[in-house]
């Protein structure tokens, strides 16, 4: 006997004989150990069923460790398949072990309703099987589908207190950072803390040494390429390196290039996981077990300057906590009794001190690090620095044309002569360097510290606003008292951000200023002389329409100077900084 739900089809259309094909679709949310213990159970339980029923086994579909919650951010490659069988008419019954197996969003279960109405198909669970053309199984899986999707609404809510709450505490979570490594219970499985892992902390200091020094990005990238320094997570599987090398595969000539580079072993572990995936095994679960079991990844990745700046800007290795990318700020009170907002302390000790880590954000900010690329081969002074008026692409150097070595955009729109460029261009920065109230001009006497220190209090006072502004919006703080709040804040703000700009300034600049900045700067290595060029000036060059044999149109160059009248500081301010 099936039972009442299947007694009571509609004689007219399917008998109580029919011969039910099914399919089973196997599913958990998470699998921390990878040994897929409750697929494994609800393997068994669908086998009794399949036997109880005398239903033909058309196959199994498995998405282990995936969410089927509308807060799932990846796809259930098995259940589509799943579906696309019942689509096809190749099985006329879904089991699962229970309505939350195959959906926790409504949505979904509208989506197999729809199929199984179509087809005439049935969905098993519970030990019952739910003819879909029948309103009234319609309904009890209805009511079933929108208590499942409830309980992830329930159990999301308890997870993101649960996070919120580690975040408050300045726990650490998601991956291991760079840097640090961490320490469990062998008893309890449970997280005891991060812990610094001294060999990566090492080259966690060198990138920041060299940083702070002014050096190149791309001249550190190298420097850690030609040491054989392993990356960050280097040769580490993921779901997206599985499906590309699975794609990859689909093009026999690039497919064969990419085997002739790899060792023997790599090209047959190569080859092993593409038939895997192509036999219909979850590339997530593939890339976990390729981690569990050591494999490393067949391609060793290398340094480059999106690499060392992540290391050099890493919130973790500076002891932040950070929650959904933003730094974890608590309210509390200074000294003088008033409410601030404060950055949460982290479990963990840091790599990075903080003013380190506040001079290398206003100096990347200030400099724009995509296009400080000179390592050791710049050799002119104005490559990438001066800038095309018109595409506003960075100019290069061309050595033989009809007027001599010139600087000219990629797209041709303008062109100058490199020998009177340079002197016109040099000339506008020496006279600068040379001004009496020099140190003034470029806030050199404001000291680096304390202007890492402002700028971090800029962040924690403008992290305050906002919190006045949520007390506002919720009708806790009065609409007059609020304005005078802002007023304040917005004053205190815009002095520790003038403050701060004088950490993205380069050291060797405080050099260089003077009655003999001319001297000081010939004395400079081109590397350090185009550092000082860049943080005082952003030249742009307009197209001309006159030709000037031998002369330079000046009229259509802008020298694009940073700094052109001295920061009004106020006395007290340059007291204290004294």
């Amino acid at each position: 006997m099936i039972g009442s739900s299947l007694a009571r089809r509609s004689v007219g259309r399917r008998a109580s004989e029919v011969q039910l094909v099914g399919i089973k679709y196997l599913r958990a949310s998470q699998d921390a150990s990878g040994r897929s213990i409750s697929v494994a159970s609800q393997r068994d339980e669908g086998d009794e069923f399949f036997d109880e029923f005398d239903i033909v086994d058309a196959g199994e579909f498995c998405d282990n460790n995936q969410s089927a919650s509308m807060y799932a951010t990846e796809v259930r490659e098995d259940y589509e398949r799943a579906l696309e069988v019942l689509r096809s008419g190749r099985a006329n019954l879904l089991w699962t072990f229970d309505p939350s197996r195959a959906q926790r969003d409504l949505e979904v279960y509208v989506r197999l309703r729809r199929i199984c109405i179509e087809m005439g198909a049935f969905w098993a669970y519970g030990g019952r099987i739910y003819d879909m053309t029948d309103p009234a199984d319609r309904k009890a899986t209805a009511r079933d589908a929108l208590d499942a999707e409830g309980a992830s609404d329930t159990l999301s809510g308890h997870v993101r207190r649960g996070v919120r709450k580690r975040a408050r505490d300045g726990k650490h979570a998601g991956p291991v950072p760079y840097g640090y490594s961490r320490r469990f219970d062998p008893t309890t499985g449970e997280s005891l803390g991060q812990v610094i892992d001294w060999s990566q902390a090492k080259v966690v200091r060198r990138i920041v040494g060299w940083c702070l020094d002014g050096k190149a990005l791309s001249w550190i990238a190298r420097q850690l390429n030609e040491a054989g320094v392993p990356c960050a997570r280097d040769r580490r599987w993921d779901v997206r390196l599985v499906r590309a090398l699975a794609a990859e595969r689909q093009h026999e000539h690039e497919w064969q290039r990419l085997l002739a580079r790899l060792t023997p072993e790599d090209a047959a572990a190569a080859q092993a996981l593409v038939l895997r995936v192509a036999d219909g095994e979850s590339p997530k679960e593939l890339a976990r077990e390729l981690n569990r079991d050591g494999v490393p990844y067949i391609v060793a990745s290398s340094w480059d300057e999106t690499k060392v700046r992540n290391i050099a800007l890493s919130k973790p290795a500076a002891g932040i906590r950070v929650h959904q990318r933003k730094p974890v700020v608590v309210k509390t009170t200074d000294e003088s009794g008033e409410t601030v907002l404060a950055p949460v302390k982290a479990q963990w000790p840091a790599i990075i001190k903080a003013d380190e880590r506040t001079e290398l954000v206003a100096r990347f900010a200030g400099q724009g690090q995509k296009a400080t690329r000179d390592g050791s081969r710049a050799k002119h002074f104005w490559s990438g620095i001066a800038r095309c008026g018109v595409c506003e692409a960075g100019v290069g150097p061309r050595e033989k044309t009809d007027i001599g070595p010139i600087y000219r955009c990629p797209a041709g729109h303008v062109r100058r002569s490199r020998v009177l460029l340079d002197a016109w261009l040099l000339d506008q920065a020496m006279t600068q360097l040379e001004r009496s109230d020099a140190a003034k001009l470029f806030r050199l006497d404001v000291q680096v510290g304390n202007s890492a220190a402002s700028a971090e209090e800029a962040r924690v006072l403008r992290a305050e606003l906002e919190g006045w502004k949520a007390d506002a919006i919720a009708g806790r703080v009065s609409r007059s008292s609020f304005i005078d709040i802002e007023a304040g804040l917005l004053e205190r703000i815009a002095k520790a951000e003038r403050a701060a700009e004088r950490a993205a300034l380069p050291p060797v600049l405080a050099t260089v200023i003077g009655p003999d900045a001319r001297k000081a700067f010939a004395a400079l290595d081109r590397t350090a002389q185009r550092e000082v060029l860049r943080a005082i000036m952003r030249p742009r060059i307009h197209r001309s329409t006159r030709r000037l044999k031998g002369r330079l149109d000046t009229d259509t160059i802008d020298p694009g100077l940073l700094f052109t009248e001295p920061d009004p500081v106020d006395d007290g301010q340059l007291a204290q900084a004294a």
